[in-house]
């Protein structure tokens, strides 16, 4: 196992804020190796084309990110915080963004193949337009969509 495979989390995070071909680079170096951004502050990186596939970023503050044209696909993305993120034509295939925030979220284009949107907060808000998407995560933003219209209170009654 080389030495740069028991990075840690900080210095994980310093190389890929750092240098997105420097983090490439590495990864197909170590292809292996356990990628941990849980709780990590990476809001507004610019991490485009970064490959972040397998990575565990649970938690994480990718806030006004650009990970457009990222790899992310079999990442672990529960809970995490991409409000405001720019995600056009990401590969976000078999990812979970279980109780994620994604109000204001760019998915222009990008692949959510296999995506699951339970508990997503600010659904209604994010831009899917031509992002790739199965018919049940369809069915849901459509929902999510829809409900967005409602008006939350009654109008009383004219007398």
């Amino acid at each position: 196992m080389a030495q740069e495979d028991r990075m840690t989390k900080d210095e994980m995070v310093a190389m890929l804020c750092r240098s997105v071909e420097e983090w490439n680079a590495w990864r197909r170096e170590n292809p292996e190796a356990e990628i941990d951004f849980s709780r990590a502050d990476l809001s507004r990186a610019d991490l485009s084309r970064a490959n972040l596939s397998g990575a565990n970023l649970t938690e994480a503050d990718l806030s006004d990110a650009n990970l457009s044209e990222a790899i992310l696909e079999s990442a672990i993305l529960e809970g995490i915080n991409l409000f405001g993120a720019y995600l056009k034509m990401a590969n976000l295939t078999d990812v979970s963004l279980e109780g994620a925030t994604i109000d204001l979220v760019n998915f222009v284009g990008a692949n959510l193949t296999g995506v699951s949107l339970r508990d997503v907060v600010g659904l209604a808000s994010a831009q899917f337009t031509d992002a790739i998407l199965e018919p049940k995560a369809q069915k849901v933003i459509l929902a999510a969509y829809a409900e967005s219209f409602r008006d939350p209170k009654p109008k009383p009654d004219s007398e």
